[in-house]
């Protein structure tokens, strides 16, 4: 293990050995962290303390990159920050602490018994018991506690295929939230269903109860919301689109299958940030029906 506190050493260690120009990490959100020893084509990064936990995930994330890179082609220069509560401010990017998050380069995950996870089980245990029964069931973990780590441990693979969306690591990278959202559920739909398909009930269950008992007066449901109001929705709001988002890249990739992955990649990154503003809603839906597959158009109309 080494500490990454030297931020130079990192920007250096992580930018060598290739020939063609790396895109840049955003360092910053390295330091304190150590780092583990692996010879994958990432660094994994982690909150002292939480070295197991940091072998899991860059176990895990490893298996995932090898499967999303076979369909969309490699991925340069990402890393794995598993952070803990007490450095969520240092480390990580969103204001809610175990919120799993992508930023230029950045993979972002919750170490420990995060407050995402914490949150989850505590709604869940104040719901009526018969309400909850299937939940409880497969999320109840070797030692017969509910622990939604079992959910939210998986969900680095949904930020590992945002970062195939942005292949230079940038500040923004599309001119669509709502379709990078989806594709990147596609991305973790795809690898537990081809790959872990014993472990797909722990993506699914949740978002099959929540789609079932959503929380009462969401102020926005549309796509266009979603990308007009991303910033100022209350974190309920965020969380059901997400599992409306994930409900959706089931049905895409039960229908299209997991090569879609690429062709709507290639279009994230085509129409990047710089075409905001230059197309209508029907133009943009035309374009994602050509040059992708004309289902993306049926989404668009029936949500």
């Amino acid at each position: 293990m080494k500490s990454a506190y030297l931020l130079l050493f990192v920007f250096t260690f992580i930018s060598c050995g290739k020939s063609k120009q790396q895109p840049v990490l955003d360092i910053a959100k390295h330091e304190g962290l150590m780092q583990l020893e692996t010879n994958y084509v990432f660094q994994t990064l982690y909150s002292e303390g939480e070295i197991n936990h940091a072998e899991k995930q860059s176990i895990l994330v490893n298996e995932a990159y090898q499967f999303l890179s076979e369909i969309m082609g490699p991925k340069d220069n990402f890393c794995v920050l598993v952070v803990a509560p007490q450095d969520w401010t240092r480390n990580a990017y969103s204001p809610v602490v175990g919120m799993p998050e992508y930023y230029r380069g950045n993979l972002i995950v919750g170490a420990g018994q995060n407050h995402m996870a914490s949150g989850y089980q505590e709604m869940i245990q104040s719901f009526p018991k018969d309400m909850t029964q299937d939940l409880v069931s497969t999320y109840t973990n070797a030692n017969g506690q509910l622990d939604m780590r079992l959910f939210f441990d998986k969900l680095v693979i949904h930020e590992l295929t945002h970062s195939f969306q942005d292949p230079e690591n940038q500040e923004n990278y599309s001119m669509s939230r709502w379709l990078e959202e989806i594709h990147a559920n596609m991305g973790l739909y795809a690898f537990y269903k081809t790959k872990k398909p014993k472990e797909l009930k722990y993506v699914m269950e949740l978002v099959d109860f929540s789609l079932k008992n959503p929380p009462p007066d969401l102020s926005y449901t549309s796509l266009l919301d979603f990308d007009r109001h991303y910033y100022e929705m209350n974190p309920a709001n965020y969380g059901q689109y997400q599992m409306r988002f994930t409900q959706t890249a089931k049905q895409l990739i039960d229908s299209l299958g997991n090569d879609i992955l690429k062709p709507l990649n290639d279009f994230l990154i085509k129409y990047d940030d710089s075409w905001k503003g230059k197309m209508s809603e029907e133009d943009f839906g035309n374009r994602l029906s050509t040059e992708v597959d004309p289902y993306f158009l049926k989404i668009m109309h029936d949500w």
